[in-house]
């Protein structure tokens, strides 16, 4: 089996993020008792703001929680807010892309909290990114209506089982009361769920995590013909048993309401979505079935684990001292945790925490992480350039969900769009 892992990158550069030019400004806050905290998560927005301000009570610090998400391309807002010399003094990166990026803003962290956790972002000996949580995905199951079908998850192992399922299920969705088998959606705005999440099932699927061979080989504008074609298998079977509207012009939201609402068999989501599928009071058991995107011959058997994100302090912040205690009482304290696992439903990064998930889809892959179930990394998308796949890759798929080219075209325009990273990245 293989187990979580070390995510420790002392000395891995894999690419330098050079599509967005930063601006020179770097405004934080000038007060020691006074931070903003910019989160690219909505789905814990409330969660994390009301834990703000009742820290911030305790404390005698003002915490001001900002939010990008959806169709905001955080790497974006930043630099108008940098720009603008409102640049705040907590924000997130998402890997190595996310880093280099912004290296020069950063400064080392330290704190109890370095020392309680394997997730923590690294360059060389020097802590940077404090792990925001631990995250996965698969393709989400509603385990009571495959169930009432008479299909076993744990059966869903191939990508030939996994397909006659599917047509299965299209078949019957009158008598099942679907609207579509999956829920998924490739649209203006939404481009980051295939560009980013599901190409990453490309760039790490099969691989034990930490392998980062087929990284590199994308990264040098090269392209493995055969994963590619399998993997264009996937994507067609997943667009084949979506409904039509729901893909092409469909929103994150609506995916949501079909899967909570029990007309919809599968979602393209992780378990970050447990606070909205509460909100929209779905009630039934679910998991995630591993990607099947290897092809006929190799059954994909791993879930996407790891920490996605991480959050990253302005040098130029006066706050230093309240963000250390920020982050070690956010995971030390019972109210931190409280936080982390039943506010935010996220799955903690740190070895400390006593608290366990309960939202499902987070408590599915806690189990699945102490069961030690085989893990893919989660992070390989974040070591392309910087808004590659959701701005260069997205409308490919689109294209490919609209029927405007078939899956041969599909293969040709991926193919071609890799192959253009080496001039991205000033190669």
């Amino acid at each position: 089996m293989v187990k979580i892992p070390f995510f420790k990158r002392a000395g891995l550069v894999l690419a330098a993020a050079t599509m967005l030019s930063v601006p020179s400004v770097s405004a934080a806050s000038t007060s020691a008792d006074a931070f903003t905290l910019y989160s690219n998560k909505s789905e814990t927005q409330e969660a994390l703001t009301n834990y703000a301000k009742t820290w911030g009570e305790a404390n005698g610090v003002d915490v001001t929680i900002k939010v990008c998400s959806g169709s905001c391309t955080l790497g974006d807002q930043l630099k108008a807010d940098f720009t603008a010399g409102d640049g705040p003094d907590v924000f997130v990166i998402e890997g190595q892309a996310g880093y280099d990026m912004w290296a020069d803003f950063l400064t080392p962290l330290e704190g109890d909290w370095v020392d309680q956790t394997e997730f923590e972002f690294k360059q060389g000996d020097d802590v940077y990114g404090f792990p925001v949580s631990v995250e996965g995905y698969g393709l989400a199951y509603n385990a009571d209506l495959l169930e009432e079908a008479g299909i076993d998850p744990a059966t869903l192992d191939s990508f030939e089982s996994l397909k006659a399922a599917m047509e299965d299920l299209e078949n019957r969705k009158e008598e099942l009361g679907l609207t579509t088998v999956v829920a998924n959606a490739t649209k203006e705005g939404e481009t980051w769920i295939m560009g980013n999440h599901d190409f990453n099932a490309f760039l790490g699927g099969g691989l034990e995590n930490g392998d980062r061979s087929v990284v590199e080989q994308t990264l040098k504008g090269e392209v493995d013909e055969q994963r590619m074609a399998d993997y264009a298998d996937w994507v067609e079977l997943l667009f084949n048993h979506t409904e039509k509207q729901m893909l092409t012009v469909g929103t994150q939201e609506d995916m949501d309401i079909a899967f909570a609402s029990g007309q919809a068999a599968f979602l393209h989501q992780g378990n970050w979505k447990d606070p909205n599928l509460k909100e929209l009071e779905a009630d039934f058991a679910m998991g995630f079935i591993p990607y099947q995107t290897l092809g006929t011959d190799t059954n994909a058997d791993g879930l996407f684990i790891g920490a996605p994100s991480y959050y990253v302090v302005n040098k130029e912040s006066a706050a230093m001292e309240s963000i250390t205690k920020f982050f070690n009482d956010m995971v030390s304290t019972p109210e931190g945790q409280d936080y982390i696992v039943n506010q935010a439903n996220m799955i903690s990064a740190f070895s400390t925490t006593t608290e366990s998930p309960e939202a499902p889809m987070s408590a599915f892959l806690a189990q699945w992480v102490a069961d030690e179930k085989p893990v893919y990394s989660f992070d390989s998308i974040y070591f392309t350039p910087d808004g590659f796949g959701m701005n260069n890759l997205g409308p490919i798929y689109g294209q490919f969900a609209q029927g405007n080219i078939d899956k041969a075209e599909f293969i040709k325009l991926m193919t071609e769009e890799i192959a253009k990273i080496p001039s991205l990245l000033g190669e």
